[in-house]
């Protein structure tokens, strides 16, 4: 696809985002060793009991500086990396201290491997599961009271229910992302002509009209409608109509920029952003789109399916300086278009209190309906414009 691509990044695709997962893994954190000093305090381990405090104690100031004091932009994409490296070593000590192979905090390395696996991706939770296969083993043998012989099925059977939880909650996480990517794709994207959907349009011309109200530098908008699908539909049927739907998405995809966003926005109905484009640059655009789909054409039972376009063009901030007064201005053009033949270009022009008449630019109109107020986009009387040039005409707001 040609028209502006997504930057979808890894944290855009996650069911659960940044921000949650950190509060997430922090509430869990702090539960965590306040259960482990409520455990200790408890148990009256004799001689271990301060040392599991202080061990305890420093772990909670541990996830006070990581989660609270520290930027989050710091390390990078290797904070996640560095956060599990402690959380691992924490374990391990704690592990040796409260009897190794037989001690309860082993369910800390099964909430560490749930949580990450299921918000991580790639091969990122493998590697964390055998991190945490190692530093548990190390833990259990490093431990005072030392390993009994029976004691290595305990371990073993440990280090599976590592593996498992880790493969279980990586499927999981997977297919949350699939289907969540699915769902956002679905919602950006019209599934018909892979053009970007109404609503994510709706999104994209407010950022547009943020950026260029703080540039300064215009924008072009493209209204245009299929002049021939009705007629398609009820001769070849409604299939035919959609191969030609989708014909007219792959030229406008072939004609516009990487820059530029497109959008089916309704029926037939096709609209363009152009960002950084003049008036007379989008009418460049919208000539070609005219020509190329006007020349575009499907084989169908022997025949060929044709059809052409009618577009009406808007600028900002001239046509117009808010999304609903440019859309509006927009499909009054393309309507213009269609009233004066079909297959050409209107251009809406406001105008100023010291333009008391409307202003010609070379167009495809046809004449002029008479009238005592000029409609914005009909030209003087004098000097009727033939049809098949690029149409442009300026003029005030409808009434």
């Amino acid at each position: 696809m040609t028209d502006q691509p997504d930057s979808l990044e890894a944290a855009d695709l996650q069911p659960l985002s940044r921000g949650l997962y950190a509060r997430v893994a922090r509430v869990v954190s702090y539960l965590f060793v306040l259960s482990g000093l409520i455990v200790v305090t408890s148990a009256g381990a004799a001689e271990r009991q301060p040392l599991l405090i202080v061990w305890l104690a420093m772990g909670a100031l541990l996830i006070v500086i990581g989660q609270d004091l520290l930027p989050t932009a710091i390390f990078g994409r290797w904070r996640a990396a560095i956060e599990g490296g402690f959380v691992l070593a924490f374990l391990t000590v704690l592990i040796s201290l409260t009897g190794g192979y037989a001690s309860p905090f082993f369910l800390g390395y099964v909430l560490l491997l749930a949580g990450a696996s299921l918000w991580a991706q790639g091969i990122g939770p493998y590697i964390l599961a055998v991190a945490s296969f190692i530093a548990y083993t190390a833990g259990v043998v490093l431990a005072p009271e030392g390993l009994p012989p029976d004691g290595w099925a305990v371990v073993g059977f440990n280090i599976v229910v590592l593996a498992l939880t880790s493969y279980v909650a990586s499927v999981i996480g997977r297919e949350q992302r699939r289907a969540h990517e699915a769902a956002l794709r679905l919602s950006r994207f019209d599934a018909l002509t892979e053009l970007h959907s109404r609503s994510h349009f709706s999104i994209a011309l407010e950022q547009e009209i943020l950026r260029s109200a703080r540039s300064g530098r215009p924008f072009g908008l493209l209204m245009f409608d299929l002049d021939g699908l009705k007629p398609v539909n009820d001769r070849y049927g409604h299939a035919s109509g959609d191969r030609l739907l989708q014909g007219v998405a792959d030229v406008v995809r072939g004609g516009i920029r990487v820059t530029d966003t497109a959008a089916r926005y309704g029926g037939d109905e096709f609209v363009v952003i152009l960002p950084e484009t003049d008036a007379s640059g989008a009418l460049r655009v919208a000539e070609k789109l005219r020509r190329d789909i006007g020349q575009l054409s499907l084989p169908e039972n022997g025949q060929m399916i044709r059809s052409t376009v009618s577009i009406g063009l808007v600028s900002y901030p001239d046509d117009g300086r808010t999304a609903p007064e440019l859309l509006r201005r927009a499909d009054a053009a393309m309507y213009e278009a269609k009233r004066r033949g079909r297959d050409q270009i209107v251009r809406y022009q406001v105008l100023s209190a010291r333009q008391p008449t409307p202003v010609a630019t070379p167009s495809a109109a046809a004449p002029p309906r008479p009238s005592p107020a000029p409609a914005p986009w009909e030209k003087p009387p004098a000097g009727a414009l033939q049809r098949g040039a690029p149409a442009d005409a300026g003029g005030g707001e409808p009434g």
